[in-house]
């Protein structure tokens, strides 16, 4: 017996020293990830190691934001926001509610720190969706530089608590830039499965590290290549944008199926060069992946580098999501010609004015009204 409880010991010393060093090595690769060890310490953490960072008022142990009342300055005009306790963007609100439940994900063009509270795109979906009758609810769940899979994890392991009726996702540009290297050790359609997956793939460092060298061993026997990219040597898998994309959307899709929640996906538009987003959204993701290879865009319109990256990148996810138009309970929403009508309506190439949020609350509302 005695044995048997020291080898236990030995074993479960064992993996806490692995999973520091694991710990230790996403650190050192630029990972802002905490395993569970240290989840209680992560800000203090994080604070000390990337102090330049820390001005961003983010909760590495609960990979969230702080809550609080927080004011910024945007040009000439002060912006203010509220995170609510449970550290989304917006007011208190409970687990469960009689009214109609949207809940909106997506990264900085979702929680819209452009735009004061009452002026972000889920904020003006609640408002024209109420105008008659006071039925809807709309969550603000986006968090800046957050792509698919985080989308997909707070999904999973939160988000369908809250009993959505409807849910959107806007995740276009975050997921071309972020979900190249991540890879789950799973393909189980088991709910308890996939929540123990993406807990896992969070929390427990040594499985993220697994997860990272299959990923790589995966690539090199499976896959057809890569994009360039002027962001990493990496590059962009042309899988992810053709296949691994969609996949994400459709077990987030087949779950909701299941559970009654309709799923709005939505097409980002990019104010890169209006004229060539034209020309373009006809013609097929892998002619495009062909010009791109041979940089057509920037020896025939004068595009840089990273113009054509997010132009080309971005209208083949967006075609992708065309796909998926056949789930009986997905709808697909496209604001990208009525955005690209006004310049206006973007403050960079990417992200809304309030004037280009309502836009897009106006397109959403006109699809969840057919």
């Amino acid at each position: 017996m005695f044995n048997f409880l020291k080898n236990i010991i030995i074993v479960l010393f064992s993996l806490f020293i692995l999973e520091l060093v694991s710990q230790s090595i996403i650190l050192v690769f630029g990972e802002k990830k905490y395993s569970f060890l240290l989840k209680p310490f992560s800000n203090t953490l994080h604070k000390n190691l990337f102090p330049e960072e820390y001005k961003i008022n983010w909760d590495y142990s609960t990979n969230k934001m702080v809550p609080g009342v927080y004011k910024i300055n945007l040009g000439n005009k002060e912006i203010t926001y509220n995170i609510n306790s449970k550290g989304f963007r917006g007011d208190e609100f409970n687990l469960k509610t009689n009214k109609k439940r949207i809940i909106s994900f997506g990264g900085s063009t979702t929680i819209g720190l452009e735009s004061n509270e009452n002026q972000t795109y889920p904020k003006l979906l609640e408002t024209l969706l109420n105008k008659d009758k006071d039925e809807f609810e709309v969550l603000n769940f986006g968090f800046g530089g957050k792509s698919l899979n985080y989308i997909k994890s707070l999904f999973f392991n939160e988000a369908v608590d809250y009993e959505p009726n409807i849910i959107t996702i806007y995740s276009n540009r975050n997921s071309i830039m972020y979900d190249g290297s991540y890879v789950s050790l799973t393909k189980s359609e088991n709910e308890k499965i996939k929540k123990i997956t993406y807990f896992f793939q969070e929390n427990i460092m040594t499985y993220r590290i697994l997860s990272k060298i299959i990923k790589r061993f995966y690539n090199y026997t499976l896959e057809e290549g890569y994009l360039r990219s002027p962001f990493s040597k990496k590059g962009v898998s042309e899988k992810y944008l053709l296949e691994d994309y969609k996949n994400s959307l459709e077990e987030i899709i087949s779950y909701s199926k299941a559970k009654n929640i309709q799923v709005i996906l939505i097409k980002q538009a990019f104010y890169i060069n209006p004229k060539i987003s034209q020309q373009i959204k006809d013609i097929s993701s892998e002619k495009l992946i062909e010009k791109y290879k041979s940089n057509y865009f920037i020896k025939n319109y004068k595009l840089s580098e990273t113009e054509q990256f997010w132009l080309i990148l971005g209208t083949i996810i967006n075609k992708e999501l065309d796909e998926l138009k056949n789930y009986s309970n997905v709808k697909i929403v496209n604001p990208v010609p009525e955005l690209l009508k006004n310049k206006e309506n973007f403050v960079d190439f990417l992200h809304l004015t309030p004037e280009g949020n309502l836009v897009l609350a106006k397109e959403i509302y006109k699809i969840l009204k057919l």
